[in-house]
């Protein structure tokens, strides 16, 4: 507890913020999500997610920022890499 400060409380309210509604959401009606509000924004062709040549440049910008979150979130948290 001697390393939390004003910021930890900020990021762990910030994660519960999200948290709390997603969970609620995901187990009484999944159309108000997060993900399906991405999809819906993204236009997605939910019968053929992988058909790569119907995603438009919404779709793939989103995709895209995704994944460079998740990778650089893979290394930074648990090893503390790209500071």
């Amino acid at each position: 507890m001697r390393h939390l400060n004003a910021w930890s409380w900020y990021w762990l309210i910030w994660v519960l913020a999200f948290l709390i509604p997603e969970l609620y959401w995901v187990f009484s009606n999944a159309a108000n999500t997060l993900s399906d509000t991405v999809w819906a924004l993204e236009d997605v062709n939910m019968g053929r997610p992988f058909d790569f040549g119907m995603w438009t440049d919404v779709h793939w910008t989103i995709a895209c920022v995704v994944w460079l979150l998740f990778g650089w979130l893979s290394l930074h948290l648990p090893f503390g890499l790209l500071r």
